[in-house]
C-alpha cells in the first residue's frame, strides 16, 4: 500500500488522515539522531583543521589531538601510494589486445558489385533510380497527408 506525502492531507477532517487508526494516547514516532561518543559536530580541533589546510604545522596539531592527526596521516600515506600506482604492463597489454585492429568506417557509396558485401555487413545498397522513385513516393504521401488533415 502507498502512503500519501502530502503532510496537510485530512488536517481538516481528523478521521480522514494518515492518523486515522492511530489511538490518541500513542505518540507519533518520529527519526532521531543518536550521537556517537566521540563523533560530536565540530569534534576536529581548529588546530588539526589548519594543519591540514596548510597553515600549521603538524606538531601544533599534533598537541591538539594526536588520534585525528594519526588519522589523517595515514590517509595522506595511503592517498600518495595509490597515486603512484600504475597499471602492470601484462594486463594493460590484455585490454590493448581485445580492442579490435581496425576501427570500422563507413562506405562512402555501395555500387552494384558491392551489393553482397552491404547485404553481409547491414548496409542497405539502392540505385539511383530506387532513390529517386522512393522520394518522389515520400513526397506524394506528404502531400496527400498534408490535404486530409488541412
Amino acid at each position: 500500500m502507498l502512503e500519501s506525502l502530502n503532510p496537510q492531507e485530512g488536517a481538516d477532517r481528523p478521521s480522514l488522515g494518515r492518523d486515522a487508526g492511530r489511538a490518541d494516547n500513542v505518540a507519533p514516532l518520529a527519526d532521531r539522531e543518536v550521537p556517537l561518543p566521540g563523533a560530536e559536530l565540530g569534534s576536529t580541533p581548529a588546530a588539526v583543521h589548519a594543519w591540514l589546510d596548510g597553515e600549521a604545522t603538524e606538531s601544533e596539531a599534533r598537541l591538539a589531538d594526536a588520534k585525528q592527526v594519526a588519522l589523517w596521516s595515514r590517509i595522506a600515506d595511503e592517498t600518495s601510494a595509490r597515486r603512484r600506482m600504475v597499471t602492470p604492463a601484462h594486463v594493460q597489454a590484455s585490454i590493448m589486445n581485445a580492442l579490435p585492429a581496425a576501427t570500422p568506417t563507413l562506405a562512402k557509396s555501395v555500387s552494384a558489385v558491392a551489393a553482397p558485401a552491404a547485404a553481409a555487413t547491414g548496409m542497405i545498397a539502392l540505385s539511383p533510380m530506387t532513390a529517386v522513385l522512393a522520394a518522389a513516393g515520400l513526397v506524394a504521401a506528404g502531400f496527400l497527408l498534408a490535404r486530409a488533415l488541412g
